[in-house]
């Protein structure tokens, strides 16, 4: 597989972000500040950023040689530094154009663009005439490329073509990208320049992340602090494990469990104060009195919840309902009784005289026999005469009416019934006992005191209006009170009490209530505090939230995994060739006795150090190499990607002889010449001698030569960036400077008969000037 498809596959393991970043670094685009600002608020909002297109389309790849890219023209630049030209910059797509051009002509402005536009290891953004220019302007320009053999315009930035990739730049800035000042050498696969960008690219965001982390930090809220005695409680947890996932749900409950506390702080103060002070033997009778009235209470909540709860009435509707009811079927059996010779038979009054009668008989008239006696000759209980036959069967039909099972069942409802409406007529809300145990309990229970008066308060309400009720036909109406979370209170008060009492037996067991006692203060003393600072714990969960994302975002930068994955791509790709490559560019620039050596990985950076072969001291670079021999060395770093890239694309250079000695400029002249035979070669200098040299050796190899010039334009505001089609005198070698001495020679002979003596005397003074810096240029050469 290709390295450019081991990038690409990779790649696919990254986030959306990363793989975004190596697209835009694989087409040139340079990743300004505002760009990583924006992609860093996206990193921390987790913003969902659009799936990139990045494939092997973006990275520059190998391409038949009959499709090298080479540059046509340069025209219509509007917003690029301050470049103005009527006329285009042209190239000659074969051979060697020599662009020269003045310190501050433009020269350099077209360069920039160029390099913003071709693959370079090293951009910068192309500014637009600061002078004049707003900062919203924008550089555009017009282009025409050659790919093959077909021409195609192309208009800047706003088209672009991954082939421009092919066109390699080269300038000072480049050199230093190649050879570092610490003379490690960065020389790798041009393809793994994208993988530098990302690198570059997650160091610009973590610095920012880092600055945010700062900052965030700085914004911390004042928090409660916790007492070590409640470090283990709920609101102590709370506050120690406070982080970014707590809801404002979970903090607003535990200030309710301030708010339904039972007990007070001023409580809690006054039972440590008393347990450290008091008689254990009467604090102990205390407690035990507490308790005791603690479970009196209870009790009184279950009788009253007995008689006015729920269940209570609706017993007592149901007791009410099935009384009447009975009482209605008495009414139906004593139906048969209505032609009796006296009225009411099987009313109440008659069956209370029946009952009477029945107790008499059996108890003095007839003892021993079974009422009624209705044997012949039997008398009546009540008027003592004789029973007839009708009479003793009118006895013996009362009998069986009063013994029906109705009559029972109704005489059983009755009594329930009644002793109901006793017990709610006789009971007290209230008693005096219940009221001494409320006030008895107010200080060490005042909640629960207060909720008791209420509930109380409640009970009485329901036992008038039940009362009501009762005088009326009408339905007993429900209260739905509900008095079981006060009982289960008053349960563990009691219970606890007791416990607490009977610890106070030895001593250990008052240290340990007073731990309790004190913890359970603390804890609500904190949770006050927790009240209190509300606003600024729900500020701080905000804080530590946007942490949270921003350390999240910042692990997702880590540069560990690339340099990993840098380093294994890295030491796929470069080959022994690559190797003997730099080494025969290096022996071409008399760079003797330097080889590469690997060193490490920094931040996906495969470093290289040359290394000096068969040096007997331990030495660096640096302290042997010159600033000359270093700017060599880059230069042997970019005959060698430009000697691996098989596109024979153009090549770009500008002001590439800085630092360098007249030998070493011969040599590199020599070598753009030596490139120029297969490829497009386009030079921008500002050195007359290093033109003279590189004319020179064009001209002992047959190299085609294009001559191309920047200048200030001669209007009344001189603007830079005038481009022509020929160099001025001062760039040209010695043969067209004797062919346009010819020239100008012929001229002054053929036209001085008009002129006068003045006219003449300049033009030969100019021509002899001419005449002696070429004579001094052929010695010098």
């Amino acid at each position: 597989m290709a390295l450019e498809e081991f990038i690409v596959a990779w790649s696919k393991e990254r986030p959306a972000w990363q793989r975004e970043v190596m697209r835009r670094i694989a087409i040139g685009e340079v990743l300004t500040a505002g760009y990583y600002d924006q992609l860093v608020e996206d990193l921390v909002a987790n913003k969902q950023r659009p799936e990139p297109k990045f494939g092997l389309e973006q990275l520059p790849h190998p391409v038949l040689e009959d499709m090298a890219v080479r540059l046509v023209s340069i025209q219509k630049t509007k917003h690029v530094n301050a470049l103005e030209s009527k006329n285009p910059l042209t190239f000659d797509p074969l051979g060697l154009t020599i662009v020269y051009g003045d310190n501050g002509s433009g020269k350099s402005g077209y360069a920039r663009l160029l390099k913003r536009i071709t693959r370079a290891r090293h951009q910068e953004e192309v500014y637009t005439d600061v002078f004049r220019d707003t900062s919203i302007a924008k550089p555009t320009a017009d282009l025409v490329i050659r790919i093959g053999d077909k021409e195609e315009p192309l208009d800047w930035p706003e088209s672009s073509r991954p082939e421009l990739q092919h066109m390699l730049f080269y300038d000072g800035a480049c050199g230093n990208s190649y050879i570092a000042t610490d003379s490690d050498f960065p020389y790798r696969p041009s393809a793994l320049f994208v993988m530098d960008g990302l690198i570059d690219a997650c160091v610009e965001v973590r610095n920012r992340l880092d600055s945010k982390l700062m900052e965030n930090g700085e914004a911390a809220n004042v928090l409660p602090s916790i007492p070590e005695e409640a470090r283990d409680t709920a609101a102590g947890r709370f506050i120690t494990s406070l982080s970014g996932g707590v809801t404002v749900q979970t903090l607003d409950a535990l200030i309710a469990n301030l708010d339904e506390s039972s007990e007070s702080i001023s409580e809690l103060k006054a039972q440590e104060a008393r347990l450290r002070s008091a008689d254990t033997s009467k604090e102990r009778q205390h407690l035990t009195r507490q308790s005791e009235k603690l479970a009196a209470l209870r009790n009184h909540l279950d009788s009253l919840n007995t008689a006015l709860g729920n269940e209570g009435l609706a017993s007592i509707q149901q007791s009410r309902d099935a009384l009447k009811t009975l009482e209605e079927a008495e009414t139906v059996l004593a139906r048969p009784f209505d032609s009796a010779p006296l009225l009411g038979v099987g009313s109440s009054p008659w069956k209370e005289l029946w009952e009477s009668a029945r107790r008499y008989a059996e108890g003095y008239a007839y003892p021993g026999q079974v009422f009624p006696g209705l044997a012949e000759g039997s008398r009546c209980v009540l008027c003592q005469q004789t029973l007839e036959e009708d009479a003793r069967a009118r006895f013996a039909r009362f009998e069986r009416f009063v013994k029906d099972d109705t009559q029972v069942r109704l005489k059983e409802a009755r009594r329930l019934y009644d002793r109901q409406i006793k017990n709610l007529t006789d009971l007290s809300v209230l008693p005096e006992a219940v009221t001494n145990n409320l006030k008895d309990l107010e200080m060490t229970h005042r909640n629960a005191v207060v909720e008791i008066r209420e509930l109380l308060k409640k009970y009485e309400k329901t036992r008038e209006q039940t009362r009501k009720a009762l005088a009326s036909p009408g339905e007993i109406c429900q209260h739905g009170i509900d008095p079981s979370a006060l009982r289960t209170y008053l349960t563990e008060a009691s219970s606890a009490a007791k416990v607490t009492a009977e610890e106070l037996a030895n001593p250990e067991g008052i240290q340990n209530q007073l731990v309790a006692l004190t913890a359970k203060r603390v804890e609500l003393e904190l949770l006050v505090q927790v009240k209190n600072s509300r606003q600024a714990i729900v500020k701080e969960v905000a804080r530590l939230k946007e942490r949270e994302a921003l350390e999240t975002a910042k692990s997702a930068a880590a540069t560990g995994a690339i340099t990993k994955k840098i380093l294994e791509l890295s030491e796929e790709s470069i080959t022994e060739v690559v190797r003997d490559t730099f080494t025969r560019e290096a022996d071409r620039l008399r760079l003797e006795r330097v080889t590469i050596a690997r060193t490490r990985a920094d931040k996906g950076a495969l470093l290289h150090q040359p290394k000096l072969v068969g040096a007997l001291q331990q030495v660096t670079l640096p302290r042997v190499f010159s600033e000359g021999e270093r700017t060599a060395l880059g230069l042997a770093a970019f005959f060698t990607e430009v000697n691996l890239d098989k596109s024979n694309s153009a090549i770009i250079l500008d002001d590439p002889v800085t630092s360098l000695d007249h030998v070493r400029r011969g040599l590199v002249a020599a070598r753009l010449v030596g490139l120029a035979e297969k490829r497009q070669v386009i030079v921008f200098t500002h050195d007359v001698a290093f033109v003279a040299d590189l004319k020179r050796e064009a001209s002992d190899k047959g190299i085609l030569i294009a001559e191309r010039s920047v200048t200030r334009s001669r209007s009344n505001e001189p603007k830079p960036g005038a481009c022509g089609t020929v160099h001025p005198w001062k760039a040209k070698d010695v043969a067209a400077r004797l062919e346009e001495l010819r020239s100008e020679l012929a001229r002054i002979k053929k036209e001085c008969s008009t002129w006068d003596q003045k006219k003449y005397e300049d033009a030969v003074a100019v021509w002899a000037g001419n005449l002696s810096e070429t004579w001094e240029r052929i010695f010098s050469q």
